[in-house]
């Protein structure tokens, strides 16, 4: 019985994670713009890697489109799996490690992209790239996966041993 309440709880975690939901055209901050400007800034990136580095998120983005929604689909099987009335621990499961090797894809995928936006820069500029990652740091923060840390966010208090116990 146990075990069945751990896959039903991995399962409504995934479900609520929206990792794989798809950006809608037309709307968002326009980060992709401004992240651009922000790194050809700090990075001193020239008109030409700037169109690179423009078109490959272009290619990029209509590459992923498919994985967005084959991702929005396996988030609502594994939903409806959990939602339903006797959610059958089996197919919970199914449906769990479908969504898991789906994001290991999507990793795969992600990764070959940054691989290819590092290709176009400098061994410089490259440099200055690792500095602004190592000053960023994990942006997930203290919340752990999904969430991210910022001002106001405390970080989860250390857990206090019990009373009596030895330490």
């Amino acid at each position: 019985m146990t075990n069945r309440f751990g896959i039903i709880f991995l399962g409504v975690t995934l479900a609520a994670g929206g990792a794989f939901a798809a950006p809608e055209a037309g709307k968002g901050r326009g980060r992709d713009g401004r992240h651009l400007e922000w790194l050809a800034e700090s990075l001193g990136l020239t008109d030409a890697q700037q169109a690179e580095w423009k078109a490959l998120h272009e290619q990029h983005r209509t590459e992923m489109e498919p994985f967005w929604n084959e991702g929005r689909e396996l988030h609502q099987k594994l939903r409806a799996a959990v939602e339903a009335e006797n959610p059958d621990p089996q197919v919970v499961g199914a449906a769990t490690l479908a969504l898991e090797q789906h994001r290991k894809a999507v990793q795969t995928a992600q990764q070959a992209f940054r691989e290819r936006l590092n290709g176009l820069l400098t061994p410089e500029q490259k440099t200055k790239l690792e500095a602004l990652k190592a000053k960023r740091g994990d942006r997930r923060g203290p919340g752990g996966f999904g969430r991210r840390g910022g001002p106001g966010r405390k970080p989860a208090p250390e857990a206090e041993p019990p009373a009596g116990a030895k330490s």
